[in-house]
């Protein structure tokens, strides 16, 4: 006969030692940083699916808790030669050395391709330019990263020659991506980062002809199988088990000093570790996923909405293990009527200061998810807030915004959004306050519950423009339970 355990008690067996227990072998030397793909990812993945079984949640991937993933791993090609510059009172050519290829899918032969220099920060203003056969420099770059997402989703297959990102420093880039194997044959244009002051220099200089040649190698690429790890726990209302809430995490991080260049912060880093252990990023999040999971499997009955709990692989690589559920859904996304993701929420030394007793989410203000978690965090202590800097800015910085994509209401929830040793070296299990990280996790449990009891699924805030892309993608595959 199963034991009845009450909602209360439920909350108070997550437990700071078990939580200790979990992160000290995700986050240790021996799984080398959890690379997408590596061996130490396979570990955890593992591990993770050994600790949903425990629970007793049922098996969500289509083999037992693993949902695989056909990946290619890209390794990028260095240029031979320079790229060729010109108009038509100037020829210069930019050295290799100065050039870093970002993306390439077969070796590319770029002969006097007329050049279109745009100088706006803004990517949604390409929409509708005629960019086909055309070298798009874009010359107002600010985050490398962030920035070269957004320009590379807003030319994406224009049938642009290439794109050329021109940036005022050296950045550590790696020299490999991970791509889904569906798309590693795409026709999207090359993607290559210049350092170059004469470039620069000649963008801004106002000419009616400009063309630009280069030649860039063929990439190295290894099929790879990735996984997701997800567990059920099966909702018990005969009219809303058929729905969802999710709770995920990614369990990947960034690895070691070789995996690592171009992903990692020169934050006071050791001259003889070379593991980038990732306890707060976000082996924190995982052992969470798993210490809830265990915490609310006990519930008899069960929660009326099912609850899918998940891990996903390559966040530190694009997000590309959310991009891949968000395209193969366990559940239906109609009936997914929310996704929590928890970020970072370990370490309560953030770099603005202490952050005990504190949570924060990304889109604070884009859906009534985070109403769920102020009324938990009101009931355990835990304030629950809107960082007005990094509210919105880090919206679309974690695997939310994959399912946000889908139309689902999608947050991440953080404890500190920038702490000291952020993608470096010392982010290790023993700087992890877990005694603040189970009272935060009983507010997060307490908030998940109330979701998937709730009768009325959460919803998008029309009254905020920033939401209307996600609404609109919500469209015709309205979550069951909403009005």
């Amino acid at each position: 006969m199963s034991l009845c355990f009450s909602q209360p008690a439920v909350l108070n067996s997550i437990s700071p030692d078990a939580l200790k227990g979990d992160l000290s072998f995700l986050a240790s030397d021996a799984l080398q940083g959890r690379y997408s793909p590596s061996p130490g990812l396979e570990i955890a993945a593992d591990f993770i699916a050994s600790q949903f079984a425990a629970a007793g949640l049922v098996p969500g991937g289509n083999e037992g808790y693993f949902q695989t993933a056909a990946m290619v791993d890209r390794h990028l090609p260095k240029l031979q030669t320079g790229m060729s510059v010109q108009d038509r009172s100037q020829k210069f050519t930019v050295q290799a050395d100065s050039i870093t290829v970002l993306n390439v899918n077969r070796a590319a032969q770029i002969e006097n391709a007329p050049a279109i220099v745009f100088a706006s920060r803004d990517p949604a203003l390409l929409k509708g330019v005629d960019l086909a056969g055309k070298a798009v420099v874009v010359t107002q770059m600010t985050r490398a990263f962030e920035k070269a997402r957004e320009f590379d989703k807003a030319i994406g297959s224009s049938h642009a020659a290439i794109e050329i990102l021109v940036v005022n420093r050296r950045f550590g880039q790696g020299n490999t991506r991970l791509l889904p194997a569906d798309s590693a044959e795409s026709a999207r244009p090359p993607v290559i980062l210049v350092t170059s002051d004469q470039l620069k220099n000649w963008t801004e200089h106002p000419a009616q002809t400009r063309t630009i040649s280069v030649e860039i190698p063929a990439p190295q690429d290894q099929r790879v199988t990735l996984k997701n790890v997800i567990g059920i726990l099966p909702g018990s209302d005969p009219k809303l088990k058929d729905t969802c809430v999710l709770l995920t995490a990614h369990y990947d991080h960034i690895g070691t000093t070789e995996t690592a260049k171009g992903m990692a912060e020169h934050r006071s880093q050791s001259t003889t570790d070379h593991i980038y252990n990732g306890a707060n990023d976000d082996g924190s999040g995982t052992v969470s996923v798993i210490e809830i999971a265990r915490a609310l499997a006990k519930l008899n009955p069960h929660p009326k909405r099912s609850i899918v709990f998940m891990t996903f692989f390559g966040e530190e690589r694009g997000e590309l293990g959310s991009a891949y559920y968000g395209k193969h859904p366990i559940f239906p996304i109609a009936k997914t009527v929310a996704d929590v993701n928890l970020e970072q929420v370990g370490r309560t030394d953030s770099t603005v200061g202490s952050n005990v007793n504190t949570a924060s989410l990304t889109g604070f203000d884009y859906s009534d998810v985070t109403k769920f978690f102020e009324d938990a965090g009101r009931e355990t202590g835990i304030k629950v807030y809107k960082d007005p800097e990094a509210s919105d800015a880090y919206f679309t910085r974690s695997d939310n915004d994959a399912l946000a994509q889908q139309g689902v209401p999608a947050h991440s929830l953080t404890v500190a959004f920038d702490y000291p040793d952020y993608h470096g070296l010392g982010d290790e299990w023993q700087k992890i306050d877990y005694d603040n990280m189970a009272r935060v996790d009983k507010m997060i449990a307490l908030g998940l519950l109330n979701i998937a009891n709730s009768l009325e699924a959460p919803r998008w805030n029309a009254a905020n423009p920033k939401t209307l892309p996600f609404r609109n993608a919500q469209q015709g595959t309205k979550p069951a339970g909403s009005t």
